[in-house]
């Protein structure tokens, strides 16, 4: 079992490795999906490092964002560096980035990113094949699904058992990027969601047990933007419950205290409703510590403990107004559970919260610390050569040895031997080292040694030690990598061949694919995430293959971005009737969906969907390498980086150019939360009846879709439209404009189809740029206003 610490800073690393936690991660200067953080230099991660090899702490870097092709070589460069300063594993989003690592830096372990969206036990086995040794599942998982996939699989898995959730599945969301700029991504999202509800901070401290019996590796804690008191905090308190196997009333209350928004242990609990939000509290709430009431023009704190000067107080008014009040000279004590006061701040009554303690001494390096390994030295006198010289010996408590010579000879002393204590006093100090001098032994006799010979002797000691545990470290590290896998039989049979320039529909419903066809579309995408609380009756897939046989169009099945483990048996049925339906193609938003194909026997044409994030001319050779026939690369790309990677690839790309995009993917449903039951079981399906949409504090109106999972859409508030880029796009290169008429009006889409194949062929000229400047707002997504 490992305890993985979250660390932004030197501090909160040395804070994490004196709590007890087993490997930290932490994010370089770039390439890592906390932009904002502190984030560590080569010249600190490397001794970050040292010091952590030293305590067998493992140190995991995170390289977890999509990667642009200008930043390749770059990167390249950065993940040499890691190898070499000994970095353990980096965590990974983006494919190029593991195909990367595996050709110039192997001795990286690859773990697998949340990002990656694995939900299934064979996302996970894809990802085995492909070389990981970790992966990190998404934070939606239950317990019994987390267990089905730790027994069924050989890679370590890790789950965040404690900080922020996100409302989307991680790495299918677009809110922050298409809203602001800002892509979760590329580590710089600015959290909309948090806007203006709250989502809950996860905390699975009562179900770490439950955990450690279903096979989890490792118990990952969020929190690389926190202070270093949250890490001392939380770190501390999960190393006491994973080390005495229950949590206590002390463990509660220390979690509580710490930074949080409130807990929710729904995802794990497979109960996910309106629990999981708080629309009160946006930023921390802390620890309930009593009331607070208004009398006579002074405000009274009525606490169930007591406080330290400089606290920081949050009080929670009935209204949902908050006020908070720092605890200083201008607060008298009647006794030490009763304050009163007239703070500046006005008066307030309600709830009490403990936001923070007093601001915490920074740590001043190893002289505090607090954790070090206990060494037993052992002075001697080596007799084997002809002249005598000295030696001293360190032995851990686990036995390990190192010894030490100096050619000193060791002379009887005339006057003033040198004593026990003193050799105790010059070997022993080691406060600037992660050591303890625990014992010392000298030679009986009237020795003497002076103090240089002993203080170097002690260096040269110290020296060999932290060698031979990082030595032996690092040993332990080469033992658990593993090869890619032959990935032969996941690579597709056959392959469309397009040939010429064409527009595609992806729709849900059958009369939009009626429509499209009717407004000239060559080819249909049909299924995958339906923005339909219903499902689809399972001959549907049939008569949408003969309906676009019969019109010479290709048809094309998708994926849906996300399927859980207990949902794969019924999607599998699905996905049967899809293979047995025989379309052109099958369009995949999520990699295992190759795993599925294979087990089904389908010997079609595969293609790679928007939801596989290929960001750059790497990923996209991975799967080039499985034969697709077409890519759907990343919504985030701009027009030009598009063109680009045309350029690099062998086979054409698709690219979104109308429609509504999704901002989000979520397991939690506001519409159930809000208008039905409170959570999922037993909703009355409000959905199939009436329309909702999020509102945002600028006006701004996102509808809300649903699909058969129960899971939620969030699409965006304003419509693509790029009728009027139509003859650029295609002189650039890109031939396969997609059009996304889901939950679109049959006669719209049919109209928006014909612009699109009239605009393309020549036949009618396109509409001025200015078009939805002035008029109805529009979009024209990432293509003139990028990420990178």
């Amino acid at each position: 079992m490992e305890l993985l610490a979250p660390a932004g800073t030197m501090e909160n690393f040395i804070a994490a490795l004196e709590s007890g936690a087993d490997a930290i991660y932490l994010g370089g200067k770039g390439f890592n999906a906390r932009a904002h953080a502190a984030n560590f230099g080569i010249e600190e991660l490397t001794e970050a490092i040292r010091l952590a090899h030293i305590l067998d702490v493992s140190v995991y870097v995170t390289v977890n964002i999509l990667i642009g092709d200008s930043e390749l070589s770059a990167l390249e460069a950065y993940l040499k560096d890691l190898e070499r300063i000994g970095v353990d594993a980096i965590i990974v989003q983006d494919l190029a980035v593991a195909k990367l690592a595996q050709r110039v830096a192997p001795k990286l372990h690859l773990h697998g990113s949340t990002q990656m969206t694995a939900a299934t036990l064979d996302a996970v086995r894809f990802y085995e094949s492909l070389g990981f040794t970790r992966v990190v599942l998404a934070r939606e998982l239950s317990l019994a699904e987390i267990e089905h996939i730790c027994k069924n699989c050989t890679a370590e898995i890790e789950v965040f058992v404690h900080g922020a959730l996100c409302v989307c599945y991680s790495g299918q969301c677009l809110m922050s990027s298409f809203i602001g700029g800002r892509s979760g991504n590329r580590g710089a999202c600015a959290q909309p969601c948090r806007l203006p509800y709250e989502l809950l901070d996860s905390s699975y401290s009562e179900y770490m047990n439950e955990l450690v019996a279903a096979g989890v590796t490792s118990f990952k804690v969020e929190g690389r933007m926190k202070k270093v008191s949250y890490v001392r905090q939380v770190i501390g308190t999960y190393r006491h419950i994973l080390d005495t196997a229950h949590i206590d009333s002390t463990d509660a209350d220390a979690l509580a205290s710490g930074f949080n928004r409130g807990f929710s242990t729904d995802y794990l609990t497979d109960h996910v409703g309106k629990s999981m939000m708080t629309v009160v509290a946006p930023n921390n709430q802390g620890k309930l510590i009593g009331k607070a009431e208004v009398k006579k023009g002074q405000v009274h704190l009525f606490l169930t403990e007591p406080i330290e000067k400089g606290s920081l107080l949050k009080v929670m008014q009935s209204s949902g107004s908050i006020t908070y009040y720092q605890i200083d000279q201008n607060w008298s004590l009647v006794d030490e559970k009763h304050i009163v006061g007239k703070p500046d701040e006005g008066f307030a009554a309600g709830q009490v919260f403990l936001a923070s303690g007093p601001k915490a001494k920074k740590q001043r390096g190893l002289q505090d610390f607090t954790a070090k390994l206990e060494v037993h030295g052992y002075l001697s006198i080596n007799t084997e050569r002809e002249i005598p010289y000295t030696e001293l010996t360190f032995v851990l408590n686990d036995g390990r040895t190192v010894t030490i010579s100096n050619e000193f000879e060791p002379v009887y002393a005339n006057n003033k031997p040198t004593t026990l204590e003193k050799v105790r006093d010059q070997v022993g100090r080691l406060g600037n080292t992660l050591f303890t001098l625990g014992s010392m032994s000298i030679p009986d006799g009237p020795y003497m040694w002076p103090a240089s010979v002993l203080n170097a002797l002690r260096r040269d000691a110290v020296e060999a030690l932290e060698s031979l545990l990082i030595t032996d470290h690092e040993a332990a590290w080469v033992e658990r990598a593993v090869e890619p896998r032959n990935m032969s039989s996941l690579v597709a049979k056959s392959k469309v061949q397009y040939t010429e320039p064409m527009v595609s529909a992806r729709v849900d419903e059958l009369d939009g694919v009626k429509a499209a066809i009717e407004g000239g579309a060559k080819k249909i995408i049909f299924g995958g995430d339906r923005l339909q609380r219903k499902p689809y009756e399972i001959s549907i897939y049939e008569q949408v293959a003969k309906l676009c046989k019969e019109h010479n169009v290709l048809c094309v099945f998708a994926t849906p971005r996300v399927v859980k483990d207990d949902e794969v048996d019924a999607y599998m049925n699905t996905l049967k009737a899809i293979v047995e339906s025989k379309p052109d193609s099958i369009s995949i938003h999520m990699p295992q969906a190759l795993l599925w194909l294979r087990e089904l026997g389908y010997s079609g044409a595969i293609e790679a969907d928007t939801g596989l994030n290929i960001f750059n001319g790497s990923a996209l050779q991975v799967w080039q390498d499985f034969n697709m026939s077409s890519i759907a690369p990343s919504l985030e790309l701009t027009l030009a980086q598009l063109v680009n990677l045309q350029k690099s690839a062998h086979l054409p790309l698709e690219v979104m150019v109308h429609g509504y995009t999704e901002m989000m993917i979520s397991e939690y449903c506001a519409i159930a939360s809000f208008v039905g039951t409170g959570k999922k079981e037993n909703c009355p399906m409000p959905c199939v009846i009436e329309d909702y949409a999020l509102k945002d504090r600028k006006g701004e109106v996102f509808p809300l879709r649903t699909d058969p999972y129960c899971r939620m859409h969030i699409m965006n508030s304003h419509e693509m439209d790029m009728r009027a880029y139509v003859p650029e796009v295609h002189r650039k290169g890109l031939h396969i404009l997609r059009i996304d008429g889901r939950h679109m009006d049959p006669h719209r889409l049919r109209n928006i189809v014909a612009d699109y194949v009239s605009i393309q062929n020549g036949t009618k000229e396109a509409p001025p740029k200015s078009v939805g400047k002035d008029d109805t707002p529009i979009t024209r997504g990432h293509y003139f206003r990028g990420i990178l």
